[in-house]
């Protein structure tokens, strides 16, 4: 197995500072939804795994490709916990300040998509020519002493980014492609629904009635889809969205609390000590 990995390049004559490759084949992946910044994008090359963001699953295969805004709430769900093998391009907003056209022109084209992630089948056609970019990117991404590196890694970078950028135009349709299995629209219209209550005071009788469902049978069904509790999931969901609030707001902690579904201070406070080992306050000082 490979893993390869750049990471934080310092920048040197315009080289932009933050881009990490690896290939991996594993069944190692984060219990809990996260979120990160930057941006990520994942191939698939054996096996499968089941991307879940807040109102879409995405079931990659072998060949499937996905991009994605990694600042959005996500998990990954392996089938039967079974390891795939899958390569993980990640990289951050400071890419786009390199002065080449495709930076930015692709920085632009994610920004008009309607939706933070697109997923991409890669046709017969192109495949050996992504194969053969992203074998460049990761051969490079081995040999830091290679010479003038890191300007080949732009170069590289460049590729992918114009291979991705005209996969994006000639496909706008495909961005829904992978919701059209009945085990997914039935996992999206539960993720939609808890969307739709996270931050009240919600009753599983009344979830389980707006989807048809017998509460028992709900639980079991979000259990086995998504790894963890209906409540386990609502609780990540609200210390994402405070996270947020106590980063980008000045918002009193007393209203981010209320905002975000908890009928007291106090246990809006408990909670996130609990999940992030600091109070909101002291994370809103740390940031």
């Amino acid at each position: 197995m490979l893993i390869e990995k750049l990471e934080t390049v310092q920048k040197q004559e315009e080289v932009p500072t933050t881009f990490t490759i690896q290939h991996k084949v594993d069944n190692q992946t984060p219990q809990d939804f996260h979120s990160h910044r930057g941006y990520e994008i994942v191939w698939v090359r054996n096996g499968e795994a089941q991307f879940i963001f807040e109102e879409s699953v995405f079931h990659l295969k072998r060949g499937h490709v996905l991009l994605f805004n990694s600042e959005k709430l996500h998990k990954v769900n392996l089938p039967n916990n079974q390891a795939y093998d899958r390569v993980m391009i990640m990289f951050q907003d400071d890419l786009f300040c390199y002065e080449q056209p495709i930076f930015q022109a692709f920085k632009r084209l994610l920004n008009q998509q309607p939706t933070p992630h697109f997923f991409l089948q890669i046709e017969e056609r192109g495949y050996e020519n992504f194969q053969h970019i992203i074998r460049q990117l990761l051969q490079e991404a081995m040999s830091p002493n290679n010479w003038q590196h890191q300007h080949a890694l732009i170069l590289y970078v460049s590729e992918l980014l114009l291979f991705f950028s005209r996969s994006i135009q000639t496909s706008k349709d495909r961005i829904f492609q992978l919701s059209a299995s009945n085990p997914v629209r039935t996992q999206e219209r539960i993720l939609k629904e808890i969307n739709s209550l996270w931050n009240t005071n919600w009753q599983l009788e009344d979830l389980a009635d707006k989807l048809h469902f017998n509460k028992y049978y709900l639980c079991h069904f979000f259990k086995k889809e998504f790894g963890m509790t209906i409540h386990q999931y609502i609780l990540q969901r609200r210390m994402y969205e405070a996270k947020k609030l106590l980063k980008e707001t000045n918002i009193p902690i007393a209203e981010i609390a209320s905002r975000i579904g908890f009928s007291t201070a106090s246990n809006f406070i408990r909670c996130f000590k609990k999940y992030q080992q600091v109070t909101p306050k002291q994370f809103r000082n740390q940031v």
